[in-house]
């Protein structure tokens, strides 16, 4: 499991945290950031800053 974290300065709350598993991060990724399409925010992998693409998900 791995604790995913959306980090956004534009919504409220702030912080939203998942606990999926690695072949869910990518399709909640991708999700999130079509839900939060212009918004200012970062992802975490148990703690670790993943790179995005301009669509929100990950780049490899």
């Amino acid at each position: 499991m791995v604790e995913l974290k959306f980090v956004n300065s534009d919504a409220k709350p702030k912080t939203a945290t998942i606990r999926c598993d690695t072949a869910s991060m990518a399709p909640i990724m991708a999700w999130y950031g079509a839900y939060y399409a212009g918004d200012r925010y970062a992802v975490y992998a148990d703690g670790e800053k993943l790179t995005k693409d301009r669509n929100g998900e990950p780049n490899p």
